[in-house]
C-alpha cells in the first residue's frame, strides 16, 4: 500500500513540475508559471553516505522523529541525546556536516533522497503555535528569538495600537487553545491572523524563515528526483516503508518524537481559522499553492472555518 501510494506521490510531483514549467520538467522556453530556485540548495540536506539515506528537514512535518533517527544512524545512544545538552538538529548536524555541491551531487546519485511534507496549513498552524504565541512558554523552542525577529515587528505593522493593545482583546472565545495548565501569553505576541497578515504580505522567496517556507523552494523536488515522499498523515506507515526500503531494520525503528499531529487537529485548525476572513484563506493558499498542487492537500475545509 505505502509503496503503490509513493509512486502516485512521485508521479504527481512530475506531473505538476511539467504543468507549470519548473526544474527538470521544463518543457518549453516559455517563463516557468512560479519562481524558482535554479538549482537545489544542497546545504540543508543531511546525508548519511553510510547507510545510503538523504533527508530534506521540512521542520514541523515530523522533523524532530528523523533528526532523533539520523543520531541513532550516526552512533549516538538514546541516553546519550536524552542527556545531551546540544539541540538535536545542533547534533545530527555535526554528525552530517554540509557537503559541498560536488559531493552533495555526487551522493545524491548512491542515496535514497526522502521528503517528508504535512499540509501546508497545518505545518503553518504549528509554527505559529510553537515559535510566535506564547513567549512565556517554549524557550527550548526558541520564542525569544522568534518574538524578537519577527513576532514584535508583525504586531508594529499589522496591529492598531501596536504594543499598546493586548492580544487577549483582539481574540474571541474559541478562536484559540491556551493550555489552562501553562501560563498565558503575555499579551503582546502576533494573533495568528495576523501572522497570516504577514506571511500573505511578505515575499515568502526572498524573506522566510525555514519553519514556514514554501516546500517547493526549500527541498526543490521539481530539480530532484526523490525516492519517497512521506507524509504526516501516514506518518507510522510511511516509517516502516522507509526503514525498509532502506535497509535500515535493526538500526531505528517507527517512532514519533513531539508529536503534533492528531486526528482531534481538525478543532484546532477550526479555532484558529475562524480568526480569518474567507478572502485571508484564499490569499494565504496561493502563496503555497504550489505546494498543495504537488503533495495533493486540499483548501477546503479551512476556507469553511473562516468567517465570511
Amino acid at each position: 500500500e505505502a509503496e503503490a501510494e509513493n509512486s502516485e506521490r512521485l508521479q504527481r510531483i512530475q506531473q505538476v513540475c511539467h504543468r507549470y514549467n519548473l526544474g527538470l520538467y521544463k518543457h518549453s522556453a516559455g517563463p516557468p508559471k512560479f519562481k524558482h530556485p535554479p538549482t537545489p540548495q544542497y546545504s540543508v540536506f543531511y546525508i548519511d553516505r553510510e547507510h545510503k539515506l538523504t533527508w530534506c528537514p521540512i521542520y514541523k512535518a515530523a522533523s524532530s522523529t528523523w533528526l532523533y533517527n539520523l543520531c541513532l544512524l550516526a552512533g549516538y545512544s538514546e541516553e546519550y541525546i536524552a542527556e545531551n545538552h546540544k539541540q538535536i538538529n545542533q547534533l545530527a548536524r555535526e554528525a552530517f556536516p554540509e557537503l559541498d555541491h560536488t559531493e552533495a551531487e555526487e551522493a545524491f546519485h548512491s542515496t535514497l533522497k526522502l521528503m517528508v511534507v504535512r499540509h501546508p496549513f497545518e505545518r503553518l498552524l504549528s509554527a505559529y503555535r510553537d515559535k510566535l504565541e506564547n513567549t512565556r512558554i517554549g524557550s527550548e523552542q526558541g520564542t525569544a528569538h522568534f518574538y524578537l525577529k519577527y513576532g514584535s515587528r508583525i504586531v508594529a505593522k499589522f496591529r492598531q495600537g501596536g504594543n499598546g493593545t493586548r492580544t487577549q482583546s483582539l481574540l474571541k472565545p474559541g478562536q484559540y487553545l491556551w493550555d489552562p495548565q501553562l501560563p498565558e501569553p503575555a499579551g503582546f505576541e502576533p494573533t495568528f491572523k495576523e501572522f497570516v497578515r504577514y506571511l500573505i504580505d511578505v515575499d515568502v522567496i526572498l524573506y522566510s524563515d525555514d519553519h514556514w517556507i514554501p516546500f517547493y523552494l526549500f527541498c526543490t523536488p521539481c530539480l530532484l528526483n526523490y525516492d519517497i515522499i512521506s507524509k504526516v498523515e501516514t506518518m507510522l506507515r510511511d516509517q516502516v516503508y522507509v526503514i525498509r526500503a532502506a535497509g535500515l531494520q535493526g538500526l531505528i525503528r517507527p517512532r514519533w518524537k513531539h508529536k503534533t499531529y492528531s486526528e482531534d487537529g481538525k478543532e484546532t485548525s477550526r479555532r484558529y481559522f475562524s480568526q480569518l476572513s474567507k478572502q485571508e484563506v484564499k490569499r494565504l493558499y496561493e502563496k503555497y499553492k504550489l505546494d498543495f498542487e504537488l503533495f495533493d492537500y486540499k483548501v477546503d475545509d479551512y476556507l469553511q472555518y473562516a468567517t465570511a
